[in-house]
């Protein structure tokens, strides 16, 4: 019997839970199995994912790049006229 179920079993025997919570208790919590089963496949997604995440941080960069370009160009204009 591993832990977590000992110690249900415990509380269940004090009086601080009843059997129903640890019933529900028992139906969140993963097993060890289920752990590396959803982190392979959370790895998976993410490692076909990355080069689509790369492309699209790279497009944004590009666009961000180019607004700020026209911004810059704008106040140095505005701030040339000032000055002249």
């Amino acid at each position: 019997m591993n832990t977590d179920r000992r110690i249900l079993l415990s509380l269940i025997a004090t009086g601080r839970i009843t059997p129903r919570e640890a019933e529900r208790l028992l139906a969140f919590w993963l097993s060890e199995d289920d752990f590396i089963l959803r982190a392979a496949v959370c790895l998976a997604v993410i490692w076909l994912l990355l080069p689509h995440l790369c492309m699209l941080c790279t497009g944004y960069t590009r666009v961000l790049a180019s607004l700020l370009h026209g911004v810059f160009f704008s106040a140095h204009r505005v701030l040339a006229c000032f000055t002249h």
